[in-house]
């Protein structure tokens, strides 16, 4: 069987991708969100990081207790788990009906720090009264959850990439790497295996995959929504895939491995957007079977 190197890149590759340069243009490169409450009772939350290594927070509290002064505090981890506390911020004054809305400016310090915990993990957001923690809400973005080539028969459930060896059954999205929309590279892998990848790689091989230029991708995402993508470039024995790292341009590449094992080369097929329309939520959310292979 053939077998895909994850592509797991370094502790110190992850800190090389937060620094960032104070005169590129404005462009966002994320946004998460969150619901405060069961049905948004308490209103909602944006945290949106920009290319040029600034950020932004936008809040709309409501129905919290009149008249009162909130701190906020960014953790890396979920509700359930926090592990690392990112950032506190003090003042968030509620009205006599106990709401409050505005914005907040992040530097390029603390959205460093944001993107190191986020970009690989989990995100959190909670306000807290004299210490205490009065909600907590966990922060989401919209990532891939379906990919599929109708001229490959690949069809296939998207999730996040372990940090092991990768899942069978199902294709991974690369954690620390971008999504669909997002400036950069969105880097969607599977095993060469039955079911999998393997049609690509076997595409790959006739007139080194001259054929494969053109044909259409579909990703699907969270928040139903279908991007359709065009083949343009068919890279074979491709030894690192480090260079996905500096692609600021929107493109997807999807990988698997030309050899039984992570010492072979990696196949590379890079596609760009054409078109976007909204997708039914069956659609987009398929149910992943994961099976813990070797």
């Amino acid at each position: 069987m053939r077998r895909l190197f994850a592509p797991l890149l370094a502790t110190a590759l992850v800190l090389t991708m937060t620094v960032t340069t104070a005169n590129a243009a404005q462009v966002i490169q994320r946004t998460w969100r969150a619901s405060l409450g069961s049905g948004a009772v308490h209103g909602r939350e944006s945290l949106t990081g920009f290319t040029d290594g600034t950020g932004a927070i936008g809040y709309q509290l409501i129905a919290m207790k009149p008249n009162t002064s909130y701190s906020a505090q960014i953790w890396a981890g979920t509700c359930g788990n926090p592990k690392t506390r990112i950032v506190t911020w003090s003042g968030f004054r509620t009205d006599a009906t106990g709401g409050t809305a505005g914005s907040r400016v992040i530097g390029q310090l603390t959205m460093n720090k944001i993107w190191y915990y986020g970009r690989p993990g989990s995100l959190s957001i909670r306000y807290t009264l004299s210490g205490k923690k009065v909600i907590c809400a966990n922060l989401g973005y919209t990532h891939a959850t379906r990919v599929y080539l109708p001229s490959y028969k690949i069809n296939l459930p998207v999730v996040p990439g372990p940090s092991g060896y990768p899942y069978c059954n199902v294709a991974m999205y690369q954690k620390i790497l971008w999504q669909p929309t997002e400036p950069g590279v969105t880097f969607l892998y599977a095993h060469a295996r039955t079911g999998m990848f393997l049609p690509l790689l076997t595409a790959s091989k006739i007139n080194n995959g001259a054929a494969m230029i053109g044909k259409l991708v579909y990703v699907y995402t969270s928040d139903s929504m279908m991007y359709t993508y065009k083949i343009t470039q068919v890279r074979r024995h491709v030894k690192s895939i480090q260079s996905a790292v500096g692609v600021t341009s929107e493109r997807l590449w999807l990988q698997t491995s030309e050899g039984p094992n992570f010492s072979y080369p990696k196949l590379v097929i890079v596609a760009v957007r054409i078109a976007s329309a909204p997708a039914s939520y069956a659609a987009s959310h398929p149910t992943p079977h994961i099976v813990h292979c070797s």
